[in-house]
């Protein structure tokens, strides 16, 4: 069995504390080890927790996330967690701090399914931008002491040729998180039609939950798409498509 997922959560806002830990305990592979509500804070309890991930919100800017992540390296060498930030915005700032070794970017409004799925991708150790237009990824290096999942079958037995093309358009919209009820209003089908291809396509591809087609997913390179100016696909409702 895989190790949880330790999560360090930094925000200066105790109630988003709150609200984001009840969305995480819901996930037993993740184990939030505490809550801070500053910089400098969250580099003194990393020392001390040694948490395989810092979820930092609310940060005054991005270029606070740039010096977490200078103080965590400082601190706790190689050792150190990596950081997914939650962002009010994406742009420019936001992938400067992806240069400068941020492992992931969210948007405040992301779905819990989408911010669980991206907390076990970049767990897996895997880079990710997940602002309006959904999540992309590169590699990068692997998070030091990140959890593994070793039971998620490699990239060259993917199987993805497998499943039909509507079980394709399921599995690539669940790879970006999104719940059973979105992935039907995008493709206009019913939750019971949705969840069935769900469920055939896990065992078409031996994967045991929708946490694993995700990483699958990542490994794969089916969501290894590059980080810059992505083609921008939405319906005409302003739900967002798959990517191709």
């Amino acid at each position: 069995m895989s190790p949880r997922i330790r999560i360090l959560l930094v925000d200066d806002r105790s109630i988003a504390r709150t609200g984001i830990r009840s969305v995480l305990d819901e996930d037993g592979a993740i184990e939030v080890v505490g809550e801070v509500s500053d910089r400098a804070s969250a580099v003194a309890k990393a020392g001390e927790l040694r948490p395989h991930l810092l979820l930092a919100g609310a940060l005054p800017d991005l270029t606070d996330a740039v010096e977490l992540v200078d103080e965590l390296s400082a601190c706790c060498g190689e050792g150190g967690p990596g950081v997914l930030l939650m962002a009010h915005e994406g742009g420019v700032g936001a992938r400067r701090a992806l240069r400068a070794g941020v492992h992931g970017v969210l948007l405040h409004q992301v779905t819990p399914e989408q911010l669980l799925s991206a907390i076990h991708v970049v767990a897996a150790g895997y880079r990710i931008f997940f602002d309006e237009e959904g999540p992309r990824a590169g590699g990068g290096g692997r998070i030091p002491e990140a959890a593994e999942y070793p039971d998620v079958p490699a990239a060259e037995t993917s199987g993805f040729e497998s499943l039909t093309p509507r079980e394709r358009e399921v599995f690539r919209l669940l790879a970006q998180g999104l719940s059973n009820t979105e992935i039907s209003a995008v493709l206009v089908l019913s939750e019971n039609t949705v969840k069935s291809h769900v469920q055939r396509l896990l065992e078409k591809l031996n994967l045991r939950n929708r946490v694993h087609a995700v990483i699958h997913a990542y490994r794969t390179g089916l969501m290894a798409l590059p980080c810059p100016e992505p083609v921008r696909r939405r319906t005409c409702s302003g739900a967002p498509v798959a990517l191709q």
